[in-house]
Order: structure tokens, then sequence, then C-alpha cells
């Protein structure tokens, strides 16, 4: 990366807000979002991978690493509020949010690698509610977070 990832934030907050609000309109339309953005740590990817994966990755996934968290301005009907954690050097995102069962944590790669997995780090199948949804954000989000920070 060639630049720290909050410096990059900052000089192009309105820019990476606006693009990231209009990639999660294509499939959430209808909801209206406050976007919260922060730096990411290894603290966050512990919480989404599993243990023996984590530790591979640790020393991998550095500090320079992006969150955004998309939260439902209002509080009426379905929870629909997800987070994107994007890994730079580690060529990997996560897009995480709740089903019926709990937490869900998509971990994408480029090229169709994925997997799902519950909020205890287990394999599941593609969750109810925001699955589908998840599978068709992910390469765009991947793409539009990978020009701003890696190129």
């Amino acid at each position: 990366m060639s630049c720290d990832a909050i410096k990059v934030i900052y000089s192009i907050q309105p820019d990476l807000l606006v693009e990231a609000a209009n990639i999660a309109a294509l499939a959430f339309p209808e909801t209206e979002y406050k976007l919260l953005y922060r730096q990411a740590s290894c603290l966050d990817a512990a919480f989404m991978f599993p243990p023996n994966q984590y530790s591979l990755l640790a020393q991998k996934i550095g500090s320079n690493n992006l969150s955004i968290t998309f939260k439902k301005e209002k509080n009426i009907g379905k929870n629909v509020n997800f987070s994107v954690c994007f890994f730079p050097k580690i060529n990997t995102m996560t897009l995480s949010g709740y089903y019926s069962k709990g937490m869900a944590h998509f971990i994408y790669t480029p090229f169709n690698n994925h997997n799902w997995l519950n909020g205890k780090g287990y394999k599941i199948s593609t969750p109810d509610c925001v699955g589908e949804k998840f599978e068709f954000l992910a390469p765009k989000f991947y793409a539009f977070l990978e020009e701003f920070f890696i190129g």
C-alpha cells in the first residue's frame, strides 16, 4: 500500500462515502444508511476468521486496513446493518451482517474465492436474508476499494 489508510480516507472521504453508498444501494435500494468508517485492525480480523486461519494471517494483515459500517438510519423492519472490512495486504475483504441465526461473515478474495462463516468461525451455507446480496456486492466493493487503496 502506497500510503496510510487513514490519510487516504480523510483526503477522499466524500468520494469514498458517496461511492460506497452507491454500491450498497445496488442491493438495498430502499434503505438509507449512515456510513461510519475507521481503520480496521488485526482485532477486527480475529472476530471474523477462524482461529487457525487468523493465526496464519495475523502477521500479514498489518494495520492499514479499512472498515466501513452501513448503519440503517431508521430502526424500522429488518436489521440490514452491515460492515465491510478491506485488508489490502492479504487481498481479502469481508462483509458482515446479521441473518436469522446470528452473525454471518462473507470472506471474499478476487476471482470468486469466498467462504461463509458464522459468528463462531464455522463454515456455513449461504445465509438467508443477506447471503445473495453480499455475494452480489462483494466484487463491486472489492474492485472499488482496490482501486482506491492499492492501485
